[in-house]
């Protein structure tokens, strides 16, 4: 007999990745996690995960589709207990892109919570490549992420265009022109963001046009790109913008326009396709659109 414990703790083992930060989210012992997916899969009669030393936990195929599964069993439990006026609040996993977080995923936030109260959202940071696998295998029920890298298994919809800019000290020489030049930043140390697919992403354009930048540091914080720049060590190439041009350490920033920049980056929601959203998912995706008024749905 399948127990409602054990679907909790098998969702909270794929999400986690591993049965001991899954035992730390619910603050039980990693052993009863443990012994929860064995008895699963003992009743499935194959395993859920795949075993990694080190590296934790990988959901198998049969794994995968017994996650979704789980997760709406669990999401009719909420709202049925929830109609009695006692049971859990409402939850969702949302993953966000690691750039774009500090500036885009606050007021999103901010906006979810003060229209659904009763809502836990439990966060993941990713780079591209595992946002991707987050969703392709239901270990997340939203991603807001850019449109890059996506499977065709993955719906997206468009809430939001950035478009590319400059990055580089107020007193840069580059700094006292208008705009810049894919050429002209090519010429002088360049910050890049590395991060698996953003990397690519960002160097293409230079590669297109035969340009092949001096590439001195590599981060994977936007934040750390804004502060180095700040601080005259190179410039960079961004999508996502902060509000007030200033690094964290007070040094000002100068973002100027490309003259030949690539195409805007399209920020989306994303979900998996096929595959049914939960009511609180359903619930918050309305209010991330409602928080862009130009959102492509279409």
């Amino acid at each position: 007999m399948i127990s409602l414990r054990q679907l909790h703790y098998f969702v909270a083992a794929a999400q986690a990745g591993s049965a001991t930060r899954a035992a730390d989210r619910l603050n039980v012992s990693q052993p009863s996690i443990s012994t929860a997916i064995r008895e699963l899969e003992g009743q499935f009669g194959q395993p859920l995960f795949e075993r990694r030393q080190a590296l934790g936990l990988e959901l198998t195929r049969f794994g995968v589709e017994k996650l979704a599964e789980a997760r709406l069993v669990l999401d009719r439990l909420e709202h049925f207990a929830m109609a009695s006026g006692t049971g859990p609040s409402l939850r969702i996993s949302l993953a966000y892109f690691a750039t774009i977080g500090p500036s885009c995923l606050p007021p999103v936030l901010a906006k979810l919570l003060r229209e659904m109260p009763e809502l836990q959202v439990d966060l993941r940071e990713c780079d591209l490549d595992a946002l991707s696998r987050s969703l392709e295998k239901g270990i997340v029920d939203l991603a807001l992420t850019y449109d890059v890298g996506l499977p065709a298994s993955i719906s997206r919809e468009v809430l939001v265009e950035y478009q590319p800019h400059a990055v580089m000290a107020a007193d840069h020489p580059l700094a006292r022109q208008p705009e810049v030049s894919l050429a002209e930043l090519a010429q002088h140390p360049f910050i890049l963001v590395d991060l698996p697919l953003s990397r690519e992403f960002l160097m293409v354009p230079f590669w297109q046009q035969g340009l092949s930048p001096n590439v001195i540091l590599r981060t994977a914080s936007v934040e750390m790109v804004h502060s180095m720049a700040a601080n005259g060590l190179g410039v960079s190439m961004l999508f996502s913008r902060s509000r007030n041009d200033m690094s964290r350490d007070g040094k000002p920033v100068a973002c100027l326009p490309i003259r030949d920049a690539p195409p805007g980056q399209r920020l989306v929601a994303a979900y998996a396709s096929g595959t049914s959203l939960t009511a609180a998912a359903k619930a918050a995706l309305s209010i991330i659109r409602s928080h862009f008024p130009e959102a492509d749905t279409g």
